[in-house]
């Protein structure tokens, strides 16, 4: 499998993993309750635009920010995974994450007009484990062809997130709040293997070398 293709590939499906934009639907609907169709349109482009600049920012500029800051990658490697690990164990008892949107910010984006760039582009769309997985390939981009292919496999992402979004009335339907429910579990399986993958990469390189 040639290089650039592997990493669009690990990319893609883990930021998809994180983002979970199948259980992201029955919250889109609960912190719009006021909302017309057309008004949850323009604010799921209007999320879905922002995730994608966060995302995009901590790509192109997150090793600088690692080195100004003086934080190793094996550091970023393991504190990701810890944190994936957290996020993924949410995941697999069914429930929102808690870093996510809490009870009290689903209250107050109910009663918000616009939502989407808070909570729904971040922390909803592009909350912490979305950048800590960003951090994670931030190092990879080494050539402009490699930056190309990860932002080319995040914008995959967030455009198959927003139209999942523009059909959240009929995705629910169909799918049902236990659906959704199933489908994050089985990510958040996927995402535990990841993130002790990624422990163990950090200490690996942190302690051997």
């Amino acid at each position: 499998m040639p290089p650039l293709f592997e990493l669009f590939g690990s990319f893609l499906l883990q930021l998809l993993v994180v983002v979970d934009p199948v259980a992201g639907v029955p919250l889109f609907i609960a912190i719009t309750p006021l909302a017309g169709s057309s008004e949850r349109r323009v604010m799921a482009l209007h999320g879905c635009l922002a995730a994608f600049a966060i995302v995009t920012f901590f790509l192109l500029c997150g090793p600088l920010l690692l080195s100004w800051l003086g934080i190793s990658v094996a550091a970023v490697r393991i504190c990701g995974g810890v944190l994936l690990f957290a996020i993924a164990l949410e995941m697999l008892y069914g429930r929102p994450t808690r870093t996510g949107t809490s009870p009290r910010e689903e209250q107050l984006a109910g009663a918000k007009d616009d939502i989407s760039i808070t909570p729904l582009a971040f922390p909803l769309l592009a909350g912490p484990g979305a950048i800590a997985t960003t951090l994670l390939f931030a190092p990879r981009v080494t050539s402009v062809a490699s930056a190309f292919v990860l932002l080319a496999a995040a914008a995959l992402v967030f455009l198959g997130t927003l139209l999942l979004l523009w059909r959240s009335e009929v995705l629910l339907r169909l799918v049902g709040a236990l659906g959704a429910t199933i489908v994050t579990r089985l990510m958040g399986l996927v995402l535990a293997f990841l993130a002790v993958q990624y422990a163990i990469d950090g200490v690996r390189s942190a302690f051997f070398g």
